[in-house]
């Protein structure tokens, strides 16, 4: 064939290539088992993002909520195996290990396309008001607390929830119980209930505030165990209710970030870290760690806890701990008291539906409640200070009382833990102003010092920084005066309680008098005098009236800190700004002429026990 005939050939061929194949006569396409995967997982879930950064997935069939999502890896509830199972449901057979990881690479991948949503962990914010509360059951029931009641429904649910291998079940709340059956099972003392209730309440309808660490101490034998994992199971039900307290800051936050609720059991002490990690994480801890088996990706962690400890006695808190605790004592059991383990499962089991669904009651009055509460005064933790107020409006109690009262006594147990504080309380005359170092020259200890005795004046500034709070509960007058030129250090004024207490109609001498009425290269001491015999403050300078006379002002309620609310019967005042001497209108007592009595007409201690007022 010449060259011209072979090209004629090709030529008709082209323009004519005949029939096309039937399309069963074609071979088939083979898919690989990490795109049926995909699609698979398309077809039944819509993807999303946590603020975190962390992909997930929430069911779009029916049988499901919809509400909880599915995380990419592992938990309680998580896409790989529910995809896995799926994938063999369907075609017959297992996937295989990178099928499924290079599957949930794409899936993810995907998910990060979404806007970034909140996810909760067993409590939620109602965006139209009220709170969400996931039951944990596998039928993804939830309960819906508003102002005006609660109810259980799995639909329209507009937050979404993540669970954990530490996400327990709520059981289904019966709305026929009452708190008795709570105290039944409770050895707590009728004065402390309402900081518990007030507790559980906060926990269970109250996500965005700071919950205050539980404390439940007692003497060997009290059932501070068996309370606390049934306080746990009230709010957040967990297969590990109470676990041992940490080793180290990370072992915290990995225990820590798998429940609402986190209960240790059993600690002896409370260490400085530790200490600090509780702290963060009442108000909010964050931690940032490097992601397994990567090289510079990290894991984030953020999360607010509500935290229960128990013990015999952990030592003096820290203040800074001291203020966001709330301590319950357990009385001791009787011997006639005690109920063996088997008994006390039948009842709680009977008890338990009923006593979930009085705390829902509880927790929508409380939110009923709340937007009518003012506090006159607030401690540390003053979101949970009005849940006290609102349910103490309810009941007719004083949980808010008996909680501002305790913040007095752990700063005094926090002063006392420390040697150079409870020194410096035992030797300091009535004032101080002088720098550090003149204070730690004064403040003596009896031959070779403490272990824990300021090293200098750089260590008394931190100390004396860190415990202001407390020695100002105790009733201290402590400021941060101006910078020393000479000394190049900061000038503290001190009073004790019984002089810092006196209202006087002017302001204070030691936060008043110019720096320039005392040269500074002259140390000043407890004594009221300067080295040179020049006086500083006293007693009677800084209890003197230094203004006009103060005038009554009829309209001024005055707090009736028998009852709790204001009462708007005025009190006349003398001209110093006392009413000593006199009977104090709460207690009746007659004060000491330090002491004296308030504006109010109160002494001190019945001043300190009222800090808020509910109108």
């Amino acid at each position: 064939m010449t060259y011209d005939e072979a090209a004629e050939l090709i030529d008709a061929v082209l323009d004519d290539p005949g029939p096309e194949p039937e399309l069963e006569d074609r071979p088939p396409v083979r898919r690989s088992a990490a795109e049926l995967l995909v699609e698979l997982a398309l077809e039944r879930y819509r993807f999303g993002c946590t603020v975190e950064g962390d992909g997930y997935a929430v069911p779009t069939g029916t049988g499901t909520g919809g509400h909880v999502v599915r995380t990419m890896r592992g938990g309680q509830v998580s896409l790989r195996s529910e995809l896995a199972a799926a994938y063999r449901q369907r075609h017959g057979k297992v996937a295989a290990q990178q099928a499924l990881a290079d599957a949930l690479l794409v899936l993810e991948g995907i998910a990060q396309e979404a806007e970034p949503e909140q996810v909760a962990l067993r409590v939620a914010p109602d965006p139209a008001g009220g709170v969400w509360i996931d039951l944990g059951d596998k039928a993804e029931h939830v309960v819906r607390v508003t102002a005006a009641g609660w109810r259980v429904t799995r639909e329209g649910v507009p937050v979404r929830f993540r669970r954990t291998k530490l996400t327990g079940a709520l059981p289904m709340p019966d709305r026929g119980g009452s708190l008795e059956q709570l105290w039944e099972l409770l050895n707590v003392a009728p004065a402390d209930r309402p900081l518990l209730l007030g507790w559980l309440v906060a926990a269970l309808v109250c996500p965005d505030i700071p919950h205050p660490v539980l404390a439940l101490f007692g003497e060997q034998g009290t059932g501070k165990s068996s309370a606390s994992r049934l306080l746990v199971a009230l709010t957040d039900p967990s297969p590990v209710p109470v676990r041992k307290p940490p080793r180290d800051p990370d072992g915290w936050v990995t225990a820590a970030a798998g429940s609402w609720v986190v209960g240790l059991d059993n600690l002896s002490e409370v260490r400085d870290w530790f200490s600090d990690s509780l702290c963060r994480a009442v108000t909010g801890e964050g931690d940032i760690r490097r992601k397994l088996y990567t090289d510079g990706e990290l894991s984030v962690f953020g999360f607010r806890r509500c935290i229960l400890l128990n013990g015999i006695d952990v030592g003096a808190l820290r203040g800074d701990l001291a203020d966001r605790a709330l301590v319950v004592t357990l009385d001791r059991l009787g011997e006639d008291q005690r109920r063996t383990e088997s008994e006390l499962a039948e009842r709680w089991a009977a008890a338990y539906p009923r006593i979930v669904g009085a705390l829902l009651t509880e927790a929508a009055e409380a939110l009923a409640h709340l937007p009518s509460v003012r506090l006159g005064s607030s401690p540390r933790m003053a979101d949970f200070a009005r849940v006290l107020a609102a349910l103490d409006a309810r009941h007719g109690t004083d949980g808010l009382g008996r909680y501002t009262g305790q913040a007095r006594t752990l700063a005094e147990d926090t002063l006392d833990a420390d040697v150079f504080l409870t020194a410096m309380r035992s030797q300091l005359a009535e004032t101080f102003t002088g720098t550090a170092a003149e204070l730690l020259q004064t403040v003596t200890h009896d031959g070779q010092a403490p272990r824990d005795w300021p090293k200098g004046a750089r260590a008394l500034t931190g100390l004396l920084r860190r415990n202001a709070p407390s020695l100002r509960k105790a009733g201290w007058r402590i400021d941060e005066g101006d910078l020393d030129p000479d000394h190049r250090a900061i000038v503290w004024h001190l009073r004790r309680p019984e002089i810092a207490r006196i209202p006087a109609s002017g302001s204070s001498v030691a936060s008043e008098t110019p720096r320039s009425t005392e040269p500074a290269s002259q140390p000043r001491h407890a004594n009221g005098q300067s080295q040179d015999g020049r006086p500083t403050v006293s007693a009677e300078t800084v209890g003197a009236p230094t203004g006009p006379e103060p005038v009554l002002d009829p309209a001024q309620p005055v707090l009736d800190l028998g009852s709790g609310v204001a009462s708007a019967t005025p009190v006349a005042q003398p001209a110093g700004g006392l009413l000593d001497p006199g009977a104090c209108r709460g207690c009746g007592a007659v004060p000491g002429d330090l002491a004296g009595l308030g504006r109010s007409g109160y002494c001190v201690g019945c001043e300190d026990a009222a800090q808020g007022v509910l109108t």
